[in-house]
């Protein structure tokens, strides 16, 4: 005996019926998220970033192709050596020692001789040296600035 075959409607994939069915069958524990997720679209078409980033999307070898270009400029080069430089230097510094010379000064400020005996010290010598190495350095850029 022949066992009947229930009757389905077809519907293709992808279409709209098909996407609303699905939508209409999300747990009420993602209506939030999606909610949530409408409204950021929104606000993104509002604030004109959707256009930008299928902007970015169509022109992506020209933004790649300028960023590229950005990137190997001598200018940046130059700044990311600086900025890994000074972050090697603040790896060495004791900032305990900052801690306690910018929290506050002592109950009364240090003597003239005091002064100069901290100042004749290996390390304030060095960073004095440094000091006055990094202002030839801009002086001779300011320099070459002017004259071009």
């Amino acid at each position: 005996m022949a066992i009947p075959v229930e009757f389905r409607e077809f519907t293709p994939k992808n279409s709209q019926n098909d996407l609303m069915r699905r939508l209409e069958q999300v747990p009420d524990q993602h209506a939030e998220a999606l909610l949530a997720a409408y409204d950021l679209l929104q606000r993104m078409h509002e604030k004109g970033l959707i256009d930008i980033a299928s902007g970015l999307l169509s022109a992506s070898d020209t933004v790649i192709d300028k960023v590229a270009d950005v990137a190997s400029s001598t200018e940046v080069v130059n700044a990311l050596r600086i900025v890994l430089m000074f972050t090697n230097l603040l790896k060495a510094l004791d900032t305990e020692r900052m801690h306690v010379l910018i929290s506050g000064p002592e109950s009364k400020p240090p003597s003239l001789w005091a002064l100069g005996q901290e100042a004749m010290s290996k390390d304030a010598r060095m960073g004095m040296a440094t000091a006055v190495g990094l202002l030839n350095v801009f002086g001779a850029a300011l320099r070459k600035q002017q004259v071009a």
